[in-house]
């Protein structure tokens, strides 16, 4: 038996990872996440840091190392911190995250602000893909008290691009299952607006989801106003509203 050895990056829930991952000896962990449910045979490295993006870790572990930084790998990092930050926007951007960012820039020869909404409108731009394509693009799913929540989000600078898809999404959600999932999460993350569309399917959903947030949701959806970031708003905003809802009256 020669198992397959994995260092994990950007994430440590057994559902994120790779089918089989039980069967993996992890060697290593480098995140910027809550703690999930994988567990180790041996103690491993496991370096967790509450940061925007891992990939502000990874520029501190090659400083740290003495390895230069190629302009290629500069430029490459400092696209996973301003996409992570939504440009140093969200909630979950530190100082660390917007200092790093500044010097991989600087060794990638680009301007940030440029750069940046270039990037973003290019991301968001989700024509010839299939709606399932989309929904599956930056989804997760989470463990919260015995539910299994599964979150898809979006992040684009077209409004226009944000309501059809918002449309077709809720046409598609209607009448989609998945093994195991018991909340279904669509989030449409404006970034001009700092704000966010939110869909929610499954017998608990609009339950959990109007008291996670405080508003109502009405035909499965909700408007969201200042929540951007899934990790530090959303995913513990529906853990309090789970645990509420837990509570023996």
């Amino acid at each position: 038996m020669h198992k397959k050895q994995v260092i994990l990056v950007d994430h440590n829930e057994k559902d994120q990872a790779v089918d089989n991952i039980e069967k993996a000896e992890i060697l290593e962990i480098i995140d910027h996440h809550k703690l999930g449910s994988l567990e180790t045979m041996k103690p491993i490295n496991f370096r967790n840091q509450p940061v925007g993006c891992t990939g502000t870790i990874v520029a501190q572990m090659y400083r740290e190392q003495g390895i230069e930084i190629t302009k290629e790998m500069a430029g490459l990092m400092c696209s996973a911190i301003l996409s992570d930050t939504l440009m140093f926007r969200s909630p979950t951007c530190t100082a660390l995250d917007r200092l790093v960012a500044e010097k991989l820039a600087s060794i990638a020869h680009i301007d940030i602000e440029q750069y940046a909404r270039d990037m973003f409108d290019a991301g968001s731009n989700l024509k010839g893909k299939t709606i399932d394509e989309i929904l599956h693009q930056d989804y997760k799913k989470f463990e919260i008290d015995g539910r299994t929540f599964a979150i898809g989000q979006i992040t684009s600078i077209n409004t226009r691009e944000i309501e059809q898809i918002q449309k077709s999404m809720y046409e598609y959600l209607t009448d989609y299952t998945e093994n195991g999932c018991d909340v279904f999460l669509f989030v449409m993350t404006s970034i001009l607006d700092d704000s966010s569309g939110m869909l929610a399917f499954g017998d608990e959903a609009e339950e959990i989801c109007s008291r996670a947030f405080q508003t109502e949701f009405v035909d499965h959806y909700a408007y969201l106003e200042g929540v951007v970031s899934r990790k530090k708003q959303i995913v513990p905003a529906l853990v309090r509203a789970v645990q509420e809802l837990d509570q023996p009256e």
